[in-house]
Formats: structure tokens, C-alpha cells, sequence
């Protein structure tokens, strides 16, 4: 499973309060994994992978200056700033995972 998520994200960057080579992946509260694939500050398309489904997340511009990504089908939104990210559900506004970082090797 871990090459077929390679694939999936090959080439990308992560920014998690800086950029990061290559595919990367955190893990978020209660030990949930998240791939990103992108540079969230860059981009204005980035790939996640949750619970082995892909979502493609537009850029969404805020006057916060925190990166915000929306999946207009599943209605996801990923948030990113300097010290962590969240995957929240945009249909009912609550969190679905937070605490997103970068794995410890």
C-alpha cells in the first residue's frame, strides 16, 4: 500500500510550517494518518489522502493568511498554519482530525 500512496503523490512538497521534500505524511490526533501532496504555499491544487481516499483541495483565499484548501464534491477543508494542519467536515463545520504533523521517523 505504502508504493501505490507513492505513486499517488509523487512529485510533491509539504509545508508544515516549512517546505518539505518529496511525499510526506502526518499523523494527526489519535494516531490518524494524512498524506499531503502539494506545496500549501504555493499551490493551488494539493492531493490529501484520508483513510485511502484521494481528495483534490482548491486553494481558497482568506484575509487570515492561513492556507485553506476545499474539495467542493466531498466538501472537505484542509486548513494549514506554521504549527499544525486539520481536516475539517465543511457540510457540518466540525473538525475531523487535528493536530496534523509531520511523523517522527
Amino acid at each position: 500500500m505504502a508504493n501505490r500512496l507513492f505513486l499517488v503523490l509523487l512529485p510533491c512538497l509539504l509545508w508544515a510550517g516549512q517546505v518539505y521534500g518529496s511525499t510526506a505524511d502526518l499523523i494527526c490526533e489519535r494516531s490518524q494518518p494524512v498524506f499531503v501532496g502539494g506545496d500549501v504555499t504555493n499551490d493551488n491544487v494539493i492531493d490529501i489522502v484520508w483513510r485511502g481516499r484521494s481528495y483534490r483541495m482548491q486553494r481558497v483565499g482568506t484575509t487570515t493568511g492561513v492556507q485553506r484548501f476545499e474539495d467542493p464534491i466531498s466538501r472537505l477543508i484542509w486548513i494549514s498554519i506554521p504549527s499544525k494542519s486539520m481536516l475539517l467536515d465543511g457540510g457540518k463545520g466540525e473538525p475531523i482530525v487535528s493536530e496534523c504533523r509531520l511523523r517522527a521517523n
